[in-house]
């Protein structure tokens, strides 16, 4: 039951009823409280059933010695003709009685001097002992009414003495050793808790306590387990604790390990710069602290102190050194070894290529690092990211030797060669190599479409690009129908103003100087009147006529109803007012408004090119060229049916995609 737990026990005594609230303590680990609270309430009887008289017991848990006041409650001074006070629920012990109305006390079988009797009728006890332990009942006889009774209880305790603790056994050995605590204590009836340095004991597989918690045993002691052990006995009057003991446990040497902080640590080798100080430090856990040799190449003996010292650390000092260490209690020994190199820095290398600049799998390249020193590992770095060995690259000589097979576009960039020892590292100088590639497919676009054909309206303007990946950049060269009619290079080709001549296959061949390789894509061009069909111009004309006529029937519909508004003059002398007619529709109103043209992409006002050769290409103009204001055709140009026919310039691309 958890500690401070409060709870409420029923007992039936004969017919009393008693309550009782207490504190239960847990027996084991758990922490304890003295008591919270204790009270006993008692419910008086008599035989015609009255339920006012009761005793109070104060206190109810008591120490020897103590004085012990039985209150009476409920009955009043003056009412009652004689009482009696007995030892248990039988009334056959009686202790003493008292007549009211002579004022005499009698003294029972079980009175023993320390009892005392005052006028209230309560019951005093003076200097409890532990037998005076148990219940208490008492008769009154009423002046006016039948018999009453009733009883209550109380507890004597012995305050615990300090306990004392013991130990079996001699010097405890880790994972060894079993170890047994005995907590004496010459009090009956006390409750044992045990803790280490200070804190509740936890419970633990490797601990068992005997039944009455006395005896604490511990099964194979570790290191944990040492500490101040203490344990204390305590009832619901008090507790004591005994003096501490400390537990010693034993152990090791764990596993050894040799390490320096002068030089610098790979594994179990220890590498020191020439003429060097160095300190090495034997490290163990054990427990008495252990003894120490170390050796030389497993032979000489060096000393016995926790840690040797190089001094001016030369070639004559490399070799293996050894520690061991043992502990004089456990009897366990164990040792660790390391080599010391001794070693100068690293010179910068240099790097040789056989060729700074390749065409793309035309070739190997050999690259070289080149170092006097000795007993280094050299590693290869591009673009500043390490390079492992593959198929495509192939190191050799030590890892001096870097070949690369066939060479290709990604092997491109800064190469570096790095040295390095035990104790310092050294970067060569950088090279840059260069590898020539491409021109891959070509592409020939219109926006960000890939095309093959495409359809253009007459006086129209398209773009081409043409697209390759290429180092260096390729250079481009474009052909009309299979030959070179048009001597255009560069990767834009543009064609303005569309004619019926540019209808064709234009051809974009791309070539790179250092690869000699050259590729090619070509596009189809199909030219298409930008006149309107029949259908539209029809649709147009029923447009123009419809909003003809209700703007007419719109202007008579006002005419009409202002007439209708105006009324006929009442002076006799005023001439009647004349209406005039609603004004014929000009002809302006039923002419057909041409819309205004739409400019196209590109204003039509750059100069034409020759007219004996259809096929031409002009660079657009360059930001300080101004655009002319587009050419609007006058009536001697053009009829009503060709304005009607072509109000605007539609312009448009229509763009199949690639095969």
């Amino acid at each position: 039951m958890p500690m401070g737990t409060c709870i409420l026990q029923e007992i039936q005594v004969g017919q009393n009823l008693v309550l009782e609230l207490m504190d239960i303590p847990h027996r084991g680990f758990s922490s304890w409280k003295r008591f919270l609270l204790t009270a006993s309430l008692f419910a008086s009887w008599s035989f015609q059933g009255a339920a006012q008289l009761s005793i109070v017991s104060q206190p109810s848990i008591a120490v020897v010695s103590e004085t012990v006041l039985l209150s009476l409650h409920g009955l009043q001074e003056g009412r009652y003709s004689t009482l009696t006070w007995y030892r248990g629920l039988d009334f056959i012990h009686a202790i003493m009685s008292y007549n009211a109305d002579t004022g005499v006390h009698n003294e029972g079988s079980a009175f023993t001097g320390r009892e005392s009797l005052p006028a209230n009728g309560s019951l005093i006890i003076n200097e409890v002992y532990l037998n005076d332990s148990g219940h208490y009942s008492i008769l009154v006889k009423s002046r006016e009414g039948p018999l009453m009774s009733a009883n209550g209880s109380f507890q004597v305790f012995v305050k615990p003495s300090k306990p004392d603790i013991l130990r079996e056994g001699g010097d405890v050995i880790e994972f060894q050793t079993s170890v047994k605590f005995s907590c004496v204590s010459q009090d009956v009836g006390v409750n044992i808790q045990w803790f280490l340095n200070n804190t509740e004991l936890p419970p633990s597989p490797l601990l068992s306590l005997s039944p009455d918690n006395k005896t604490l045993t511990f099964h194979n002691v570790t290191r944990r387990d040492r500490g101040y052990y203490q344990c204390e006995a305590w009832n619901l009057v008090g507790a004591q604790s005994s003096e501490s003991i400390f537990l010693l446990v034993y152990y090791g040497p764990d596993q050894v390990m040799i390490t320096s902080q002068d030089g610098t640590v790979w594994g179990n080798i220890i590498a020191v710069k020439t003429n060097s100080n160095v300190t090495l430090q034997c490290l163990t856990e054990s427990n008495p602290d252990p003894s120490y040799t170390w050796l030389f190449n497993e032979s000489s003996w060096l000393g016995s102190e926790t840690n040797y010292f190089i001094s001016s650390a030369s070639r004559t000092d490399e070799g293996n050194y050894t520690c061991s260490v043992k502990n004089r209690v456990t009897l366990r020994s164990s040792s660790a070894s390391v080599t010391v190199k001794v070693v100068e820095e690293v010179t910068k290398p240099q790097l040789l290529v056989s060729n700074k600049s390749v065409v793309e799998d035309e070739g190997a390249v050999n690259f070289t690092c080149v170092t006097p020193d000795t007993e280094i590992e050299v590693q290869w770095f591009l673009d500043k990211q390490k390079l492992w060995p593959s198929d495509q690259l192939v190191l050799s000589q030590g890892n001096r030797t870097l070949t690369i097979a066939q060479a290709r576009r990604e092997d491109a960039g800064e190469y570096q060669c790095t040295t390095r020892n035990l104790i310092s590292s050294s970067n060569s100088d950088p090279i840059t190599l260069t590898v020539y590639y491409g021109p891959d497919s070509v592409n020939i676009t219109v926006g960000s479409n890939i095309v093959n054909s495409i359809e253009v309206k007459l006086d129209l303007m398209v773009m081409l690009y043409c697209e390759a990946h290429s180092w260096p950049s390729a250079q481009y060269h474009w052909s009309f129908n299979g030959s070179n009619s048009i001597e255009k290079d560069g990767f834009v080709f543009t064609l303005w103003p569309i004619t019926w001549g540019h209808q064709g296959t234009y051809t974009c061949k791309a070539w790179n100087d250092w690869t000699q390789l050259s590729r090619s894509a070509t596009v189809t061009i199909k030219v298409v009147d930008s006149s309107l069909s029949a259908g539209e111009i029809a649709g147009i004309v029923i447009g123009v006529l419809a909003f003809v006529a209700f703007i007419t029937g719109l202007i008579y519909f006002l005419v009409i109803r202002k007439r209708k508004a105006d009324p006929p003059s009442s002076t006799a002398d005023s001439p009647p007012r004349k209406v005039d007619p609603p004004p014929e529709p000009s002809q302006d109103r039923q002419r057909p408004v041409t819309p205004r043209p739409k400019a196209p992409l590109v204003p039509p006002s750059f100069p034409k090119g020759p007219q004996d050769n259809p096929i031409y290409q002009r660079e657009l103009p360059g930001r300080d060229n101004h655009f002319p204001l587009p050419r609007i055709p006058g009536p001697e140009e053009e009829s009503l049916y060709e304005k009607l026919s072509e109000p605007y310039a539609d312009v448009y691309v229509k763009i199949k995609p690639a095969a």
